[in-house]
């Protein structure tokens, strides 16, 4: 949860809020700051099927503690960019770090849970996450800039923490031991047996394509949000606190949603309502103003916020899958989604000139695309013996802290 919130939260999240004082500074305009927050995720497309593939065969210690340390650096990095060529290339630096961290994190919950115990550990993740970007999003520009000195003293000290956790998960984190491990078994497995046997498994690419429009669309929407409020007259104290209440509702939203698709047994039903209403909460931005821009940036933000723990956790149950091939089905699914997230921003802000709405139009077509691919994913039915190991992985759950 630290990990998830340190890298992927704090210091990925911080951008969209200090994108203005960046632009001002280096002389970017929509188009280029758009770009530079879709060049994080670009890196991504060339590494989260191999980070998978790494934690697959290393195990996820080894793996997080050099991830957490080359986050902590790059991350420092782009506080000493002085154009929009270095700010691209530290940023691309940072992504080939930061975007191998959902093919991974995501896997130490298959390596010490399954069962219903998996939706939530999943959903823990993702609410450290939210409370990673809210932290970073609230105090960023407002707090951070002015008290160090500006965007760049901001982004060096981000670093320090990513590198804290690095140290840490060498410390102190450890593999189970073979009797400790649940009813889904995790094995190091060669890196071509592992490719082999999840590139054949079509569920993955479907909810591969599902990412590709979900990232695109989230991403999007976080780096543009601060800019567009701005640009129609909101303050910047207010337009920032907007993308703090998108991170901190979606908070809110993620364990009661994981906790009804359990109890309903329904995880594609509650995916498919959480796209529609995000896809119909983006196309009516443009053309709301005052307090009903809050009830949309709320409504779509705790609805969609158990998404990503729930389409990590199709991945896991499909048939053949498991914990063992989990790293590796994560990093296709990921590196699939990340390419939505390079295209989309600098696609929908490019619509920007025309119209300051037409982006958050473009984004909830692409977000309504994915609910094409629910009729092809196949929901796995609760085994007989799972709610029998249930207990014996509350156990292990604990054993790990």
């Amino acid at each position: 949860m630290l990990t998830y919130a340190v890298t992927a939260g704090m210091e990925r999240m911080c951008m969209p809020v200090l994108f203005k004082e960046i632009s001002l500074d280096l002389g970017l305009s929509m188009v280029a700051v758009g770009t530079i927050w879709g060049i994080d995720p670009l890196a991504g497309v060339f590494v989260g099927l191999p980070g998978g593939l790494l934690a697959d065969r290393f195990g996820v210690k080894r793996t997080l503690v050099v991830i957490c340390l080359l986050c902590g650096v790059f991350g420092a990095l782009r506080g000493l960019s002085d154009s929009f060529v270095s700010m691209a290339a530290t940023m691309f630096l940072f992504g080939l770090a930061v975007a191998m961290v959902p093919s991974i994190v995501p896997k130490v919950t298959t390596v010490w849970f399954s069962g219903k115990h998996l939706g939530l550990t999943n959903a823990l993740i993702n609410v450290a996450w939210s409370f990673g970007a809210m932290t970073a999003t609230m105090f960023s520009a407002t707090v951070f800039s002015p008290l160090l000195g500006g965007w760049r003293h901001v982004l060096l000290l981000y670093g320090a923490p990513a590198i804290i956790m690095g140290f840490l998960w060498f410390a102190t984190g450890r593999e189970p031991d073979p009797d400790e491990l649940p009813a889904t078994t995790v094995s190091e497995v060669p890196f071509r047996q592992a490719l082999s046997q999840v590139i054949r498994i079509k569920q993955v690419w479907i909810i591969g394509l599902i990412a590709l429009t979900q990232w695109g669309a989230n991403t999007g929407l976080l780096g543009y949000l601060p800019l567009y409020l701005r640009s129609i007259g909101w303050t910047p104290t207010l337009a920032d606190s907007a993308i703090t209440v998108v991170t901190g509702v979606s908070c809110l939203g993620i364990i009661p949603t994981v906790f009804l698709s359990d109890r309903l047994g329904n995880r594609k039903g509650i995916l498919v309502l959480s796209i529609m209403i995000m896809s119909i909460s983006l196309g009516l931005l443009p053309i709301v103003h005052g307090s009903t821009v809050w009830l949309l940036l709320i409504t779509g933000s705790f609805f969609r916020s158990g998404g990503s723990a729930l389409l990590v956790v199709l991945i896991f149950e499909i048939k053949g899958v498991g914990g063992t091939y989990g790293g590796t089905a994560i990093g296709l699914a990921s590196t699939m989604g990340m390419f939505g997230a390079f295209f989309a921003p600098p696609l929908g802000n490019s619509l920007s000139d025309t119209n300051l709405g037409l982006p958050f139009i473009f984004w909830a077509i692409l977000s309504a695309l994915s609910l094409l691919g629910f009729f092809f994913i196949e929901e796995r039915r609760k085994l007989k013996g799972e709610a029998k190991s249930d207990k014996s992985e509350v156990k292990h759950g604990k054993e790990m802290f």
